[in-house]
């Protein structure tokens, strides 16, 4: 399903042929459904290891070969892992020590390559119930629509980044933080059939001029792009993964 976030030209469609419309789309519903199914087989009790042995048995059984990223798990205060590279290779090498417990919660980061489109989606899940954590999930859903609504291709990504600091600003208490490189979000882009990096999409934001939206990026925005404000409270952090095509208007890709 294609979200109008307004009127828009049919014009914007002209330029972006619409089987890759479809493609993301389609790639982001197979992301939704792996993370339904990672997330039924979890269990209060479980270390953050075994919540990602469970993943990619999923990955296993739904014949994910590649994916534009590895996967990131954080439960409870890993969810905070992509905060720096510090803290995440330390995260790495203690995913064993946090275990699930009641009442919190877990950040799951999964990018499939579905028909060699990219499927990046994030999920925060609350086992049990935590008004404070239920709380930042939503507002992280919710600013990283409207953050990805108010984008358009005459603004510098520059612009965008600044916009969303404010607005963070002005309408929370939560700390934005800025993940290595991805910092405020990231361009989108199909991955070629032979190409076997094991961090494919992370090749290739490298090796493309301009992908990330910080506030040094001085180019237009314009085309697929991942929005994804990441916020902390506490000890615990949330983000979510806003798909938006970006022309004269700012479209919201979506498939419910």
């Amino acid at each position: 399903m294609v979200e109008n976030t307004g009127l828009m030209e049919e014009s914007m469609y002209l330029n972006f042929k619409n089987k890759d419309l479809k493609g993301y789309l389609d790639a982001r519903n197979f992301a939704k459904v792996l993370t339904k199914e990672i997330i039924n087989n979890i269990e209060i009790g479980m270390s953050e290891k075994d919540i990602e042995d469970v993943a990619f048995k999923v990955f296993r059984d739904n014949d994910v070969k590649k994916h534009w990223h590895m996967p990131v798990i954080g439960v409870g205060e890993g969810s905070a892992k992509l905060s720096s590279l510090y803290a995440l290779t330390s995260g790495f090498l203690t995913r064993h020590k946090r275990i699930l417990k009641e009442d919190d919660f877990i950040l799951i980061d999964i990018a499939p390559i579905y028909m060699t489109y990219p499927g990046d989606y994030t999920t925060n899940h609350v086992f049990g119930s935590n008004p404070e954590l239920e709380a930042l999930v939503t507002y992280a859903r919710d600013i990283s629509r409207k953050i990805a609504e108010h984008a358009n291709n005459t603004m510098m990504v520059a612009d965008l980044f600044r916009y969303a600091q404010e607005l963070i600003r002005e309408t929370s208490n939560y700390r934005l933080l800025f993940p290595p490189l991805i910092s405020l979000g990231h361009r989108l882009f199909r991955i070629h059939p032979l190409e076997n990096y094991p961090e494919t999409g992370l090749s290739y934001l490298i090796l493309k001029k301009f992908p990330f939206i910080n506030p040094s990026n001085l180019t237009l925005m314009n085309g697929v792009w991942i929005v994804e404000p990441y916020l902390m409270h506490k000890n615990r952090a949330a983000k979510f993964e806003e798909l938006v095509f970006v022309g004269g208007k700012s479209v919201i890709l979506d498939s419910l």
